[in-house]
C-alpha cells in the first residue's frame, strides 16, 4: 500500500524558479554537412560549419596500402612517415616552425584504402596554415638524403607495433593475400629499397582529383571549395583492383608470454550498406571489449569464452572491418598459451550459433 504522505502538496516535485535559474534556451539545430564535387579538378568537397573555435581540414586521397603492388609494399607507410619533409616551396624547418608558430597540428594517417593529411588550428589562423598543408599533401619532392634520415624512425615504428596489431595484419594477409592483404606497415626488407622515383610514381598515379576529397569542420563550404579548387593534383581516374577473399591460416612465433589469436570470416563491404551496418551493430551486440579501462566485459562472447578459460586471465573482443568491396568479421583473443586453444574453440562455436 502506498504511503498517503506522497499525496501531500508539500512533497510533490513542483518546478520552481530560483534566483539562479534561467529560462531554457531553444536548442539550435545541428549543422548540416554540405557536399560538392568541383567541376574543374573533380575533387570532392565536404564541410560542416559548426562554429567550433578549432577548425580542422583534411586532404584525403584514396591511396591506401591496397593500392600497393608486391614490389611496392610498404610505400604508404613511407609516405606517412615522410609527411612534412621538404616540398617544392617549403623546407622541413619552414613547415615545422610555421605550424608551431600558428599553434596548429599537422598530421598524416593512413589505412588500407586512404591516406589523410590533416591540419588543426584556430579558425582565425586556418588560412595561414593551408599553404603548408597543400605543400605536404601535393608538392612532395622526396629528397634522397631526407629519405635516408627517416629510416631509423621507420625501424623504430616497426619494432614497437603492438602484438594485437601484428595479428590483425597477419589476418588480412591470410584473408586476401594481396590488395587488402598488404600491411599498413612496411616489410623490413623494403627499408632503404623504396626510391624517390618509386614514391613520386605512386603519388602521380594515385594522388589525382577523382581520388581526392577535402573535408573540413568549423569552416564554411565556400572557403573549403576555394582552397580545393587551387590544389594542383593530377587528372585521370584509376581504381585499385578488387580484393578477392581467399581465407587461410598464418602463424608467427614470438617470445611473448601471451598468445594472441584472431579468427574472422568474410563480411559485407561498404558497397552493401545495410549489411555493413548490420555487422557493425552485431560487433557491439556480442562484445567489443570492456567499457571501463582495466574493467571486465560482460558481453555474451566473454561469457561463452569464460567457461573454457577456467581461472586464467584472458581478453576477447569482436571486431569488424568494412572496406569498399569486402570486409572481415570475427574476434581476437589474448590469453595464456595453454588455454588459448580452448578459448578460440568456444568463441568460434558461439559465432557459428549465438544463443
Amino acid at each position: 500500500m502506498a504511503c498517503s504522505a506522497v499525496r501531500s502538496p508539500l512533497l510533490r516535485n513542483h518546478a520552481v524558479r530560483h534566483y539562479a535559474a534561467v529560462a531554457a534556451t531553444q536548442s539550435s539545430s545541428a549543422a548540416v554537412p554540405e557536399l560538392q564535387v568541383l567541376p574543374g579538378n573533380k575533387i570532392t568537397v565536404a564541410a560542416v560549419d559548426n562554429n567550433n573555435p578549432i577548425a580542422k581540414l583534411s586532404i584525403i586521397f584514396r591511396a591506401g596500402s591496397r593500392n600497393e603492388t608486391y614490389d611496392t609494399q610498404g610505400i604508404t607507410h613511407h609516405l606517412r612517415v615522410f609527411a612534412g619533409l621538404s616540398t617544392c616551396r617549403s623546407t622541413v624547418f619552414g613547415i615545422t616552425r610555421n605550424i608551431q608558430q600558428l599553434g596548429g597540428n599537422l598530421t598524416a594517417t593512413s589505412d588500407r584504402e586512404s591516406i589523410t593529411y590533416t591540419v588543426q588550428v584556430t579558425r582565425d589562423k586556418l588560412s595561414d596554415t593551408l599553404t603548408f598543408l597543400e605543400d605536404v599533401a601535393t608538392q612532395q619532392v622526396f629528397k634522397p638524403w631526407e629519405i635516408s634520415d627517416q629510416l631509423p624512425r621507420l625501424r623504430y615504428e616497426l619494432s614497437t607495433v603492438p602484438e594485437t596489431t601484428r595479428v590483425m595484419e597477419l589476418l588480412h594477409k591470410a584473408a586476401y593475400r594481396s590488395g587488402l592483404g598488404y600491411s599498413l606497415y612496411s616489410p623490413k626488407r623494403q627499408l632503404g629499397k623504396i626510391s624517390t622515383e618509386t614514391l613520386q610514381h605512386f603519388v602521380n598515379t594515385w594522388f589525382t582529383g577523382s581520388n581526392c576529397a577535402v573535408v573540413a569542420t568549423g569552416v564554411p563550404l565556400s572557403s573549403v571549395s576555394q582552397f580545393a579548387s587551387s590544389l594542383k593534383v593530377a587528372s585521370g581516374e584509376k581504381a585499385p583492383p578488387a580484393s578477392e577473399y581467399h581465407g587461410g591460416e598464418l602463424r608467427k612465433e614470438r617470445t611473448s608470454e601471451l598468445t594472441t589469436v584472431a579468427v574472422a570470416a568474410e563480411a559485407s563491404g561498404l558497397n552493401k550498406e545495410k549489411d555493413a551496418l548490420a555487422f557493425a551493430v552485431l560487433q557491439r551486440a556480442i562484445g567489443s571489449g570492456p567499457r571501463v579501462k582495466w574493467g571486465t566485459s560482460v558481453s555474451p562472447l566473454q561469457r561463452k569464452a569464460s567457461g573454457a578459460a577456467n581461472a586464467d586471465q584472458f581478453a576477447v573482443s569482436a571486431f569488424n572491418a568494412s572496406y569498399t568491396d569486402s570486409g572481415l568479421f570475427g574476434f581476437v583473443v589474448c590469453s595464456m598459451p595453454d588455454v588459448a586453444g580452448s578459448i578460440v574453440k568456444a568463441a568460434s562455436s558461439y559465432l557459428r550459433s549465438p544463443n
